[in-house]
């Protein structure tokens, strides 16, 4: 049997991570699509785009300190290590928040990955699709 691992309580992206005063969590505005808006933007510049994320784990039958990265992947299929934390899991009902600040500087439009590692072992996969806004030309009336 594989080593124990912890249960994922959330694995998300949202445009706002709010830690309150009791250290309970709220999420404000759940996303796995993104669309950014051109108008204003001078040929050739690609924007960038601040995002928050959170990772939840809770410890199950996992206890000790072990290591939970964050990898992102571009839709041309490029990797890159965006955060690395050491955690300390106590076993049972315990929870550990990984809150993720990223400005993604989405150079490709099309679907991102974000990989979720524990002890360098995929865990979870959070989606995230980046495209342009598309805009409609107004219909003319008839008069």
């Amino acid at each position: 049997m594989d080593n124990p691992r912890p249960f994922v309580g959330a694995a998300l992206i949202c445009e706002k991570v709010l830690v309150e005063k009791d250290d309970s969590i709220t999420l404000v505005r759940i996303a796995d699509r993104f669309q950014y808006d051109m108008v204003g933007v001078p040929q050739g510049v690609r924007p960038l785009i601040p995002i928050q994320g959170i990772v939840r784990l809770m410890s199950g039958p996992v206890t000790g300190e072990h290591m939970v990265k964050v990898v992102g992947e571009n839709p041309g299929g490029g990797r890159r290590q965006l955060y690395q934390q050491t955690l300390n899991f106590l076993g049972k009902d315990h929870t550990q928040n990984f809150i993720m600040n990223i400005t993604l500087a989405a150079q490709d439009d099309g679907l991102y990955w974000f990989d979720i590692l524990f002890d360098d072992e995929l865990l979870s996969r959070i989606p995230l699709m980046i495209t342009p806004l598309s805009r409609q030309t107004p219909v003319e009336k008839n008069p």
